[in-house]
């Protein structure tokens, strides 16, 4: 068969769908991307447009998404994510389209899978992971393995409460606090302008107290679990600033873990997810 030593990953975000054509050894041999559809009917068509491409070429697919998982039956249970992505059984449509294994898991998860492959957690037993992007998400991977839950929402630091004082706070995501700073300077602005803008009194104030809630999950959820490491990713993770800052702090709120808790950046980058969900394929095909 052609497409016996080709596979398909496909990292389903809220902005962008992203898709790349892997061999065995995790090589990328193709990728690419396009915006998600967010009617439920068309975004299924988006998805069935990029199994149509490769139908035949490939002899699996690894799919990563928002959501609490169940990688048995395929069904999404979080009604926090958007209707596309609870309209369809996406392990089942696929399937019934390309007519080879399909495997779904939530993307965190599979970051976490993606660098515990080939990034920052490989060769480790125990590390956490926190992905800041347009939500708070989070992983477990302890004694080498991925931690699912009950419910499959083990690791979800974004629904934590902080504070000693109601109303209690959550960890937020980047595009909260990229809001948070066009609103106090009245127009729009990103990610990049908030970290070169952050000797603005105001806007650093925004920053820090954006900056101590991802401590404060990062830092419990290391408590809880006795992690190697806890690794951060999204995109702010490339701001080296961001992981400096988050480093120190950590440090000063929870000092013990610095003798034994290293923090650092995800090494994947976009890729982890796609990594991620095809070591999952590839355990369930037995390569």
């Amino acid at each position: 068969m052609e497409g016996t030593q080709r596979y398909l990953a496909v990292d389903i975000g809220g902005t962008v769908v992203k898709y790349s054509i892997f061999n065995k050894c995790y090589e990328e041999l193709e990728q690419g991307e396009e915006p998600t559809q967010k009617d439920p009917g068309r975004f299924l068509e988006q998805l069935f447009s990029i199994a149509d491409r490769y139908c035949g070429q490939v002899a699996g697919a690894g799919i990563c998404m928002a959501g609490f998982i169940d990688p048995v039956t395929g069904e999404n249970t979080d009604f926090s994510v958007g209707e596309n992505f609870r309209a369809w059984n996406l392990k089942k449509e696929l399937w019934e389209k390309m007519k080879v294994p399909v495997v779904l898991e939530n993307d965190s998860n599979c970051a976490a899978l993606g660098e515990l492959t080939a990034g920052a957690g490989k060769g480790l037993k125990n590390f956490v992971l926190l992905t800041i992007g347009t939500g708070v998400g989070g992983a477990l991977i302890l004694d080498g393995r991925l931690v699912r839950g009950s419910h499959f929402k083990a690791g979800e630091a974004g629904f934590m409460l902080l504070g000693t004082e109601q109303p209690y706070v959550q960890a937020e995501a980047t595009s909260v606090l990229v809001r948070k700073v066009s609103e106090s300077v009245g127009r729009q602005v990103d990610g990049h302008y908030v970290f070169s803008h952050l000797g603005d009194p105001e806007t650093e104030a925004i920053y820090k107290n954006w900056l101590e809630r991802i401590v404060l999950a990062a830092g419990n959820l290391a408590v809880l679990t006795d992690p190697e490491a806890v690794l951060i990713g999204g995109g702010v993770c490339r701001q080296e600033r961001f992981i400096s800052d988050l480093r120190e702090r950590l440090y000063t709120f929870f000092p013990h873990l610095q003798n034994y808790t290293r923090l650092e950046a995800c090494r994947t980058g976009n890729l982890a997810g796609r990594i991620g969900a095809l070591s999952l394929l590839f355990e369930e095909m037995g390569i």
